[in-house]
């Protein structure tokens, strides 16, 4: 299998939201008073509360209190306690979109000084996920307990209806470029089926098989890779090689399991006309925890499903987490952090107490590397996100991604729709791009 290397936090398209970061407020603000002998998480995952329950379980004697905080409120709540140096919470943790905001401000405290020392672990964790714990000048300063690469997760059933062949290898080949993706989308319709649930499966897939990242020596990198993946995405949009069923939709969740009506967007099923053209989405670009999302929502199709690469490897979302700088209980928080992210023991608990989590240290994935996953035909899973894991090029990641990448959408947006010619999206997509950020130099034509 040909190793593409790359990671994608561009949001081009539509959005996603990461499983593994969401979460309800439980409504407990986690005070602490002087003397006191719990450390106090905010987190935006349910996950560190069976974590720390884990925890108390092994450690009697400790304690911890987890408060789940809303992804869209967490930012603003964070910030605004820790700018006022409040001693609560201990631990505190942040997407990889959401860091190095949270590091710049000096929110979390340096984990390579004594009596941390974690580069003393460095070898134990996938690469990336160390790397995406760094702040700009390259101090770690938080750690995550699990991985997000993502592939191809694809229908082995209806790729032997179309091909007789529903080898991952085979599927990868088929999904090997974008403009390869096109043709593969083709194959599908003519046999009634679409390549993907909607357009913004595309997203991942902007950096290609010889990636740049999107700035460079302060030039705009629009690379060969990056215009074909324009006119894939315009042609899945007007040609309707896909389903028109975006993520988080109920028609998402529903084509897991079956045909939905062409053209579902953002429509609730019942309100559908159920006479309109059905489809089967033959595949989803999903990290890992899609992965689980999908094992949920298969009924009928549970099974048959498989994973493979794309165009460039990627990797979605993830809970990384650290120490307060203004936490007055570090060491206690540090036991907890290590507990949660560098325990080989913890880690296998966690990969059977989650029924499929991927988690960050080597040694673990490696110990996994033969299960068999039921909810993908048998496929060993755990040694295909291993290799997706290392194949992940955090260099690529610049300050510019999310911003240049939502213009970009942008700009292909408003060519699938016939708004305008490529050529002008492109000029608007280079001039918005300079309003912003004048000491990035764009292409001229």
């Amino acid at each position: 299998m040909r190793v593409k290397k790359l990671m994608s936090l561009v949001m081009v398209g539509l959005m996603t939201a990461s499983l593994a970061a969401c979460g309800k407020s439980n409504g407990s603000e986690g005070k602490k008073t002087e003397g006191s002998d719990k450390i106090v998480v905010w987190s935006l995952a349910e996950d560190l509360k069976t974590f720390a329950e884990y925890y108390q379980e092994k450690n009697p004697d400790k304690k911890v209190e987890v408060t789940v905080i809303a992804p869209a409120d967490y930012p603003t709540k964070l910030t605004t306690a820790l700018r006022g140096k409040a001693e609560v919470p201990d631990v505190i943790v942040g997407e990889p979109q959401m860091l190095p905001n949270f590091f710049e401000a000096g929110f979390f405290e340096d984990l390579t000084k004594e009596p941390y020392k974690v580069e003393d672990y460095k070898d134990k964790i996938v690469d990336y996920v160390y790397e995406a714990g760094k702040d700009v000048d390259g101090v770690v300063r938080a750690l995550s307990y699990q991985v997000t690469p993502g592939g191809i997760t694809y229908r082995r059933d209806i790729a032997k209806s179309v091909w007789g062949n529903d080898d991952p290898q085979f599927i990868a080949d088929k999904f090997k470029d974008v403009k390869t993706i096109i043709e593969t989308g083709k194959e599908l319709k003519e046999k009634g089926y679409r390549v993907f649930s909607d357009t913004g499966n595309l997203r991942w897939f902007v950096y290609g098989n010889d990636p740049e990242p999107w700035v460079k020596d302060n030039k705009l990198m629009m690379t060969k890779d990056r215009l074909d993946y324009l006119d894939a995405a315009v042609d899945l949009y007007q040609q309707k090689l896909v389903a028109f069923a975006p993520e988080w939709s109920a028609a998402w969740y529903a084509s897991m399991n079956g045909p939905v009506p062409v053209d579902a967007e953002w429509q609730e099923l019942k309100d559908i006309d159920q006479n309109a053209e059905k489809t089967e989405v033959f595949s989803y670009a999903l990290p890992t925890w899609g992965t689980l999302i999908l094992r949920d929502n298969a009924k009928d199709t549970a099974g048959k499903f498989g994973v493979t690469t794309g165009p460039n490897s990627y990797f979605a979302g993830g809970t990384f987490v650290g120490i307060s700088s203004y936490s007055k209980n570090k060491e206690a928080a540090w036991d907890f952090i290590k507990f949660c992210t560098l325990d080989e023991e913890v880690a296998q608990w966690w990969i059977d107490k989650s029924n499929g989590d991927v988690v960050a240290l080597k040694s673990v994935l490696e110990a996994n590397k033969d299960l068999e996953n039921p909810a993908l035909g048998g496929q060993k899973s755990y040694d295909f996100w291993l290799k997706q894991a290392e194949d992940v090029d955090y260099s690529l990641v610049t300050k510019y991604d999310d911003q240049v990448g939502k213009y970009y959408g942008q700009a292909i947006e408003s060519v699938q729709k016939g708004e305008k010619t490529k050529e002008d999206a492109l000029k608007e997509f280079y001039s918005n791009i300079k309003s912003v950020y004048p000491e990035i130099e764009v292409p001229s034509n």
